[in-house]
């Protein structure tokens, strides 16, 4: 029977951003990655910078239907969620010198025309 490869670190860090995410402040954290392309982009650049682990599951199969045991020893789970939190710093801070959804808070005191410097 023919088999898939899966990467399984990848459901280990997905989790640990879900988390970690949920840790932060709703603005601007959790609003500008709740957009799945920049949550995305926070999980491929914690992929790309740690050992991936994978498994090999039948073709024929789901994921969720074999048991993956998925074992990190408390260093990689460490290493991960550092990686994370420089990630939403990293990815937040390009985010907002290339798009300004981000919005700065107005101050009250503030003109309109000051604005728009």
């Amino acid at each position: 029977m023919q088999k898939n490869l899966v990467n399984i670190t990848l459901g280990v860090v997905t989790e640990e951003v879900e988390i970690i995410l949920g840790s932060y402040p709703n603005h601007p954290h959790q609003q500008v990655f709740s957009h799945s392309g920049l949550r995305q982009d926070l999980i491929a650049y914690v992929l790309s910078r740690v050992p991936n682990k994978y498994t090999a599951i039948d073709s024929g199969e789901s994921v969720s239907n074999q048991t993956i045991q998925v074992r990190c020893s408390s260093e990689q789970l460490l290493q991960i969620e550092n990686l994370i939190h420089a990630g939403i710093c990293d990815l937040l801070h390009s985010y907002q010198k290339v798009d300004y959804r981000v919005w700065e808070e107005v101050k009250f005191d503030s003109r309109v025309a000051s604005w728009f410097r």
